[in-house]
């Protein structure tokens, strides 16, 4: 049973700035032609948006497992989970060890301790727009 999931898809602010890819794809092909370059156009932009959808890491936490992006850990083995704000965000991701999850547009996260003494990884770090929601499903028995 799933009992939280998230996409980390860009926020709406980021899909008008990839809006660049228009003229991008109509400056390549329209001199040649204008036909073209317009079908570049919209090709260049739906390709793009449609990576950063399809391709956007999930968030899963059920019964057992939590899951960020490609990495899937037992619950059990987790400690303390700990929101973490934009400003106090470098300070957690400074260990190379840790396993992280990061999109730039979403500036809050999780940072969660790993209690296996047979895994090298101290903490896991995952970007979330709801890091409360989160915390909450991780704790929940």
């Amino acid at each position: 049973m799933i009992r939280y999931q998230e996409s980390l898809t860009p926020s709406w602010s980021f899909h008008l700035a990839l809006l660049v890819a228009i003229p991008m794809g109509f400056g390549m092909l329209a001199p040649i032609n204008i036909v073209a370059g317009y079908v570049a156009a919209v090709t260049f932009y739906s390709l793009a948006l449609l990576a950063f959808v399809v391709f956007a890491p999930r968030i899963v936490v059920t019964e057992s497992h939590l899951r960020a992006g490609r990495a899937t850990i037992e619950r059990s083995l987790l400690g303390d989970a700990t929101i973490v704000e934009k400003d106090e965000r470098n300070s957690v991701l400074i260990d190379a060890r840790s396993w992280k999850v990061i999109r730039a547009w979403i500036p809050r996260g999780l940072s969660v301790v790993v209690n296996d003494p047979n895994d090298p990884t101290p903490s896991w770090y995952v970007s979330t727009r709801n890091p409360e929601k989160l915390r909450a499903a991780l704790r929940e028995n």
